[in-house]
């Protein structure tokens, strides 16, 4: 456009191979912004949002665990889960890549004026803290899930729940009254399915030629150092409770001896 604001007049003899020019570009133009927001919006953010939103626990309120059996369901669930970070993670990489070799692909001489690698990395990086942010999100929220159904919160009895989360039984053993498990084995079994979860990201693999993984950067963030600190301690809220619910068959069995 450059001629027509500089050297072109009404009265020009190319006046109208300009125009045509123009028309013509703005059509590039414009060929070229609906596919740019095309990749960004069906390639990009939606597989961003899509990440950021996979569970990477399975919770079902209906059902209660042993020990054993939920430790081996949480492994084999997050495994499955973790290809599916990695395809999404791949699959965004992929279209950022697309987006910076079709603007590279384009006629504009002011595009190749302006482009350079560095801009590209810049646009590199961009998408790629995003992707790291969908990961974050991704395990905080799997972490608070886990937290939240095992009922931690409020002081809540996992004993007297209608669908508690672990299968556990009483035993009465005089002078002792005990669970099983143990809620220190309740505790392992939970760390255990968190470590799992942190895990996942050492297979989903940062962007470029590299082989480091988003494991490192995922596991330095303090927020979720803190969701998985209280998750790690989350039986400890409950000790009181269970220690006062098993006080209360101690309490029988003395009256029944006495009697």
């Amino acid at each position: 456009m450059r001629p027509g604001m500089v050297t072109l007049t009404w009265t020009s003899m190319n006046i109208d191979s300009y125009i045509t020019q123009v028309r013509k570009g703005m059509e590039q133009l414009r060929e070229l912004v609906c596919s740019i927001n095309d990749i960004i919006e069906n390639r990009i953010e939606k597989n961003l949002r899509k990440g950021s939103k996979i569970l990477l626990v399975d919770l079902p309120d209906d059902s209660s665990f042993t020990v054993s059996d939920f430790v081996q369901m949480q492994q084999n669930f997050i495994s499955s889960k973790a290809d599916i970070l990695q395809g999404k993670n791949r699959e965004i990489e992929n279209a950022v890549e697309d987006l910076i070799a079709k603007i590279y692909a384009n006629n504009f001489e002011i595009f190749q004026e302006q482009i350079s690698e560095s801009d590209a990395n810049k646009l590199r990086e961009h998408y790629n803290h995003f992707m790291y942010q969908a990961l974050l999100h991704s395990a905080k929220t799997s972490m608070n899930a886990l937290k939240k159904r095992i009922g931690s919160r409020g002081g809540t009895n996992v004993l007297s729940s209608s669908k508690p989360f672990f299968s556990v039984d009483v035993q009465l053993m005089p002078p002792k009254v005990s669970l099983s498990p143990a809620l220190d084995d309740i505790q392992t079994c939970i760390n255990s399915t968190a470590k799992a979860v942190l895990a996942c990201y050492k297979s989903v693999l940062e962007w470029g030629d590299s082989d480091q993984t988003f494991f490192e950067r995922i596991t330095k963030d303090i927020e979720l150092v803190r969701v998985a600190l209280l998750l790690t301690g989350c039986v400890q809220g409950i000790r009181n409770t269970v220690a006062d619910y098993l006080e209360t068959f101690t309490k029988v069995g003395i009256l029944e001896s006495d009697v």
